[in-house]
């Protein structure tokens, strides 16, 4: 027993000794390596310390990125229009290069006043370039023949698209809209040799400054209707000169060409101007009955269309107009007459046929209706007679304001109740 208590303690102390001398071995290795940590974090230390110190001291710099863009070069208005110049539409292309054509309009408007110059240059050059479309025509006699009275209308100046390379030209002076650019409209306006380029421009300036420019807008009109100028290569539009010049005098009223007009009326060859009469009749009124009165009297006019065309401007004056009431009488009285065109002549009075009604002012009115019944005791006629008291009837029932009945369809029969109006009168 006591032996194996002292191998036992011999045993445990060995292992306490050798217990503890490996506890110090390693204890010592860790001391020898965090060593070696600490000397090596304080040489990067000493490095970083080294480093921000050194960026300190070193200016800052500024680097910059730049990026090419390419930037269009802008057209002068010369170069734009040379261009223009170029541009012809027609064929397949015609709309694309319509297109185009305003495009360049609209860029060569945005150069203001400096574009001025070049468009004075290229319009003292009196060339052009014409848009607008060939109509084909007629080899089938004078198209007037074709166009009944009361469809007469004076030709537009207001255009989608720029009939010519001028007029498109006109529309970028006055979206330019600076005095200058005025000045320069109302040069050409004084001085164009086309109809259509001065009812245009007075139309523009008319509305960029209102009467501003009424002298010389009337004496471009009244000069080139005394002493028209042939155009080369005349399109459409040229054509219609006469009317455009007309317009214009329409438009502000000006009585001072009535007795130049008056001799224009009726040509060489007994063709009623359609022209002269609408100006006549718009700015003289009632004055012209007797002029018209005396053009059917002497029997003048040889074409029936202008014929009738003058008798409808004198009955437009039945009621307060003595001598217009007396024509009436003369037409229900001349057997000679077609019945269908002396039945007109009384009921175009309520509005009749034609498409258009005739001004109904009550006090007109009024005075008619004592003027038809005078006129039933100037014929015996049956036919007649019911044509009258039924055009009683009805400008009695435009006073009531009730319906106009149509007493009588085109071809003479008995009609029904109708607009005022509707189809146009019995063929002469």
């Amino acid at each position: 027993m006591k032996t194996i208590l002292s191998v036992l303690l011999a045993a445990g102390i060995g292992f306490a000794a050798a217990y503890a001398f490996v506890s110090n071995k390693n204890e010592a290795a860790l001391v020898s390596e965090r060593a070696k940590l600490e000397a090596q974090w304080q040489e990067e230390k000493q490095s970083l310390e080294a480093s921000l110190a050194a960026a300190k001291n070193k200016k800052a710099r500024v680097e910059q990125v730049t990026t090419e863009v390419a930037v269009p070069v802008r057209r002068s208005p010369k170069e734009i229009l040379e261009n223009l110049l170029k541009l012809q539409p027609s064929g397949t292309t015609r709309i694309y290069t319509i297109r185009k054509i305003v495009h360049e309009l609209e860029d060569l408007a945005e150069w203001k006043d400096q574009a001025l110059p070049d468009i004075r240059e290229f319009l003292a050059k009196n060339s052009d370039l014409d848009y607008s479309v060939t109509r084909e025509r007629s080899d089938e006699g004078d198209r007037r023949n074709f166009t009944p009275p009361w469809q007469r209308s004076g030709p537009s100046t207001e255009f989608t698209l720029p009939p010519s390379l001028r007029i498109g030209l006109f529309d970028v002076l006055k979206d330019i809209g600076t005095q200058a650019a005025e000045k320069l409209m109302s040069e050409v306006l004084g001085s164009s040799a086309r109809a259509v380029e001065v009812a245009y421009l007075t139309r523009m300036l008319e509305e960029m400054a209102p009467g501003k420019y009424r002298e010389i807008a009337l004496n471009a009109a009244k000069d080139l209707l005394r002493n028209p100028i042939a155009i080369t290569s005349p399109n459409r539009l040229d054509e219609q000169a006469e009317a455009y010049l007309f317009g214009i005098l329409e438009l502000y009223n000006d009585q001072t060409f009535a007795e130049e007009a008056k001799k224009m009326l009726v040509s060489a060859d007994g063709r009623l101007d359609r022209n002269a009469q609408q100006y006549l009749t718009k700015v003289m009124g009632e004055n012209m009955v007797s002029t018209y009165y005396d053009l059917y009297k002497k029997d003048s006019i040889t074409n029936n269309w202008d014929k009738m065309s003058v008798a409808t401007k004198i009955l437009d004056y039945v009621g307060p107009n003595q001598q217009a009431n007396a024509f009436l009488s003369e037409v229900i009285g001349n057997t000679n007459l077609d019945s269908r065109m002396r039945s007109f002549a009384v009921m175009r009075l309520a509005g009749g046929f034609g498409g258009e009604d005739t001004p109904k002012d009550p006090n007109i009115v009024r005075q008619q209706i004592p003027v038809l019944e005078n006129l039933k005791q100037t014929t015996t006629d049956e036919r007649m007679l019911e044509v009258i008291n039924r055009t009683q009837g009805n400008l009695q029932n435009i006073l009531d304001g009730k319906p106009v009945e149509n007493p009588f369809n085109r071809d003479g029969g008995r009609g029904g109740r109708g607009t005022r109006g509707g189809g146009g009168p019995p063929a002469p």
